[in-house]
């Protein structure tokens, strides 16, 4: 998956997590820009943007953090999924939350991918490989749609 960086909006409000989220991407060698939104009311104007735009170039991925001040993540990923431009990009959840019933609501919702934010160094990197993954077995699934 080298070759021409591909856009990457994540949704999360701790630096430390977009510091190892960046780090883990790195690591799997993925050639990316990641858009940083902080807040799930700056992801929420974001889409309204790219909805209004049709010439607004669409992320390859989101990852969504669940846990987000002023609007949630499960909002958020409602609102991706709603959209008219929006709704096929893949949507990868991180959260903190082991819970079933967090799980289900979310893969009801549209999620793509779930990843749970470990406290083990070792285990956040594989994120890196899961997003690498997921968009390689994305690219298999459909030859033509480079974005």
């Amino acid at each position: 998956m080298s070759g021409r960086p591909f856009q990457i909006v994540l949704v999360e409000d701790t630096e430390s997590d977009v510091f190892l989220i960046r780090e883990a991407l790195l690591r799997a060698g993925l050639a990316f820009e990641l858009d940083v939104l902080e807040d799930g009311e700056k992801a929420m104007a974001f889409l309204a943007a790219i909805e209004n735009d049709e010439t607004a170039p669409l992320p390859r991925l989101i990852i969504l953090d669940l846990n987000l001040p002023r609007v949630s993540g499960g909002r958020v990923l409602e609102r991706v999924r709603r959209s008219s431009r929006c709704s096929a990009i893949p949507v990868f959840i991180l959260t903190s939350s082991e819970s079933p019933k967090d799980k289900a609501e979310i893969a009801n919702l549209g999620a793509t991918q779930y990843f749970r934010k470990s406290f083990s160094l070792d285990e956040f990197m594989s994120l890196g490989r899961a997003v690498r993954d997921l968009l390689e077995q994305q690219d298999r699934c459909s030859p033509t749609s480079k974005r």
